[in-house]
């Protein structure tokens, strides 16, 4: 049973067995979480058939070969292991034994093994002005255990976000999860995410309780990005894993602070650029942070600039209605190689 409530990940689609796949058809699998999500409770034959094969119908035989396979792979039956029960003429049963029965003969838990789930992604670029933000934000995180860096959107807080996590890692012995939010809609699903990242199985609408039991003697640093269209949501459970949890870290990005008991809020500003009545030269507007950074990426996209005062006054001029959005900022760089030969004239037809 620890296998399968360790080792399936339902956002992936997979199930592990000590790390390593357990080969499942797409059958079995959704055979198995319809299962798995109602525990010792017996489900009819008719009810699997119909969620299993929601627009097509079927034999019964073809449930009888995947549960079969399905008991195939979990090992049911051996050593005396029993997953999956049937019930004759009626359905099946996944059995969950009651752990309080066995407690007094489980074996002392082993020490706690290196954390096999970081997932932080590369870091996405070298970052221009954010020297201060990198040097401060650990300590701060360090201190306090829950950050969250707010600001507008594209203004680079995945970026700065990453890289923390890369520069902490060390110290976290690699306990570094990644959650990306971006592409998630339903507020309920925030905590089967993190749940499924860390290998847990959800075994009800409410994930939270698991992962809070999980969590609980962990020391992780849980980076929780892309959080404002979830923020009450996000709230609610970030601090629940702060108050629950006292070796968790916990650092998220947001264009909104979550606003809970806990939460300390550092704010990413834009890029700066050269003041609007000012019309500065070359040298002097390339110390501005927005304009290091158009010139930096236009030049790695192969573009062409002879950083003459006109060339510079249009790049000026970009940087500045661009509110000194790094991402914004970026994309208009990578597109003057490919869309003009001279950058004087182009923006202003844009």
């Amino acid at each position: 049973m620890r296998l399968v409530r360790n080792g399936l990940l339902t956002g992936e689609r997979r199930l592990t067995r000590d790390g390593a796949p357990v080969e499942l058809s797409s059958r079995a699998f959704d055979i198995l979480v319809i299962l798995l999500s109602r525990p010792n409770e017996l489900i009819s034959k008719n009810d699997l058939l119909a969620k299993a094969w929601p627009d097509v119908i079927v034999e019964e035989g073809s449930l009888r070969f995947h549960i079969a396979n399905l008991r195939k792979a979990l090992g049911d039956g051996k050593d005396g292991a029993r997953y999956i029960t049937t019930e004759s003429g009626r359905g099946y049963r996944f059995v969950v034994p009651d752990s309080r029965s066995d407690e007094g003969s489980q074996p002392p838990k082993p020490p706690q093994a290196a954390f096999r789930h970081a997932n932080l992604p590369s870091r996405l670029t070298e970052m221009i002005d954010r020297e201060d933000d990198v040097r401060r934000l650990p300590a701060r995180l360090y201190a306090t255990r829950f950050v969250t860096i707010v600001g507008s959107g594209g203004v680079g807080k995945t970026t700065l976000a990453i890289a923390i996590g890369h520069q902490l890692m060390d110290s976290f012995a690699g306990a570094v999860l990644f959650v990306d939010l971006s592409m998630t809609s339903d507020p309920a699903l925030v905590g089967t995410i993190i749940a499924s990242l860390l290998g847990l199985s959800v075994q009800s609408n409410d994930a939270a309780p698991s992962l809070i039991a999980y969590l609980r003697d962990k020391r992780i640093l849980l980076i929780l990005d892309t959080c404002e269209h979830l923020v009450e949501a996000v709230a609610v459970l970030a601090s629940t894993i702060f108050a629950s949890a006292p070796n968790v870290h916990i650092l998220a990005t947001s264009r909104e602070a979550l606003q809970v008991e806990g939460e300390h809020v550092h704010r990413l500003d834009p890029l700066a650029c050269p003041p609007d009545d000012a019309a500065p030269t070359s040298t002097v507007a390339r110390t501005f942070p927005a304009i290091q950074l158009f010139v930096e990426r236009a030049l790695a996209s192969g573009a062409r600039l002879d950083f003459s005062d006109a060339e510079t006054a249009v790049v000026v001029r970009m940087c500045r209605k661009l509110d000194g959005v790094a991402l914004a900022i970026e994309l208009a760089a990578r597109r003057v190689e490919a869309y003009a030969r001279r950058i004087v004239g182009w923006w202003d037809d844009e």
